[in-house]
């Protein structure tokens, strides 16, 4: 009988032992959404003329400066897609990182990497494919000509 007990006890034991790892475990997971909730990057156009803040779910705002409206509607498109394209590319590797400090024995960085690589030098090559913008007659050349 005293074989039986404990027996049992380990086993009660063992399950108050993975009763508290899931609670830490828990924790953590709050913790890391926490982390991404608040995560946010900003990233600016080389000329400084277009900057937007991003979040792992998209981009949050998009701020221009008045050399922004000097610009072509495709020189400003293209600075546009820029510079997003930055600010959520560096927002999922953050929070790619934030998920690998939480959980260590997977590969998500390396998988984010490996995504924004392919994604990058894909659209990389068809940009060099493409024509540059010829500019449309029923566009101004700028936001500033007043829709002439």
């Amino acid at each position: 009988m005293s074989a039986d007990l404990d027996d049992l006890q380990r086993k009660l034991d063992a399950l108050k032992e993975a009763g508290r790892r899931a609670e830490q475990q828990l924790g953590d997971f709050g913790r890391m959404r926490e982390q991404i909730s608040e995560l946010q990057v900003s990233a600016s156009s080389p000329d400084r003329s277009v900057t937007v803040v991003a979040s792992p779910g998209g981009a949050l705002d998009v701020q221009f400066t008045q050399d922004a409206m000097r610009k072509s509607p495709g020189e400003l498109s293209n600075t546009v897609m820029s510079a997003l394209q930055q600010a959520v590319a560096e927002a999922a590797r953050r929070q790619a990182d934030i998920v690998q400090e939480h959980v260590p024995d997977s590969d998500v960085r390396d998988q984010v990497l490996r995504t924004q690589d392919q994604l990058f030098n894909r659209d990389r090559a068809q940009h060099l494919d493409t024509p540059a913008d010829e500019p449309c007659d029923d566009m101004p050349d700028s936001f500033l000509d007043g829709g002439r």
